[in-house]
């Protein structure tokens, strides 16, 4: 028996399989342990890249699904298929350290009872371009990852079962019966509301710095804001699901943002906010590559306001958002975030992209 079977979803990533599965390969322990990779009906050569490889050190399992099911869906035909004692969860996006594999067995070793789950650390790698919004989703902004606010050896609550970097006891999977619930299709919330699920059954997540993977995902302002859209859909899914945490601070502000809209007078159709919002992701993508954090006065505001437009359809419905909501938030949002960042650039001298300052020439 393999002392622990990794999960990993795949989908359209062929283009750098190859080396995240030679880094496998790389693992510095000998203990026997499986790689269960689960191809998403990709339409690139992703599941071929898989077949062919042939690992030295570890044993790998390929399976397809017939049709794109999301993450959720590929996670559990993986966890169906799994063995082992542990069970860990990947992306096919992260790159384990060369002790990866022994580091989350040393510490399931150290912390033996079954509620014991591992949270590792997942980092850009240092060997690709960060920009300075990828810098504030992953540090102060903790609209990815959290890690910037976490300490090692300390335990965290349920919106902390992150699957790029996390392992846990098979029984506890097992127990629950249900585990990754399909009603998510994004990558979204689908782990969080796992984990809250498995924290009434006591799961205690502990995080170990020490247990690293890097992250090889580019994001730029137009692929994030989409992210937080999605996110928005989601959050609003977990909300039906367990409606005692609408009251949780992830969720509180929900219909707080929808009521501060409501007593307005709005005249920006669903187009005019759609026009809004793309010029605004093009204003932010003038700063990608700026180095100075100020610029992060810009993203906080903008990355909210996009999630905020997933819970507003996901609550007010497709009609609602489409004919005056969509325009309600961004008037009532993204309007005076665009005009108080440009003011405070203008204060303080940093560049506005050409068009929006009237006083360059």
């Amino acid at each position: 028996m393999t002392a622990i079977s990794i999960i990993m979803p795949c989908y359209n990533h062929a283009f750098d399989l190859g080396r995240i599965l030679a880094r496998y390969d790389q693992q510095d322990t000998r203990e026997p342990f499986e790689l269960i990779a689960i191809d998403d009906a990709s339409h690139d050569r992703t599941y071929e890249v898989l077949c062919a490889y042939r690992p030295q050190h570890f044993h790998l399992r390929v399976v397809r699904q017939e049709r794109n099911q999301g993450p959720a869906a590929a996670r559990n035909r993986g966890i169906a298929l799994a063995q082992s004692p542990l069970v860990a969860f990947v992306g096919d996006d992260i790159l384990p350290e060369r002790d990866f594999v022994r580091g989350h067995l040393d510490a399931h070793r150290r912390f033996a009872r079954p509620e014991i789950a591992v949270l590792g650390q997942t980092v850009w790698g240092a060997d690709q371009a960060v920009n300075s919004l990828m810098e504030y989703i992953d540090g102060q902004g903790a609209q990815q990852f959290s890690y910037f606010y976490l300490r090692d050896g300390r335990e965290y609550d349920f919106r902390h079962l992150y699957t790029s970097n996390i392992s846990l006891k098979r029984e506890m999977l097992v127990a629950e019966g249900c585990w990754f619930d399909t009603d998510f299709p994004y990558a979204a919330f689908e782990d969080a509301e796992l984990g809250y699920r498995l924290s009434k059954r006591g799961l205690r997540i502990l995080y170990h710095a020490g247990v690293l993977a890097y992250h090889y995902h580019y994001h730029t302002i137009w692929s994030f804001s989409t992210r937080q859209f999605v996110s928005g859909l989601s959050s609003r899914t977990m909300v039906k699901k367990h409606p005692e945490l609408k009251f949780f601070p992830s969720f509180r502000g929900h219909y707080r943002r929808i009521a501060a809209m409501l007593p307005r007078a709005y005249q920006l159709s669903g187009e005019q906010a759609a026009g809004l919002d793309r010029l605004a992701c093009h204003f932010a993508s003038f700063y990608e590559w700026y180095p100075d954090p100020k610029v992060y006065l810009l993203y906080a505001p903008l990355l909210d306001y996009f999630y905020y437009n997933g819970v507003i359809k996901a609550v007010l419905g497709d009609q609602a958002y489409e004919s005056w909501a969509h325009g309600a938030h961004a008037q009532a949002y993204l309007v005076p975030a665009l005009g108080k960042f440009s003011t405070y650039a203008r204060a303080e001298k940093i560049p506005l992209p050409v068009g929006i300052d009237e006083n360059r020439r």
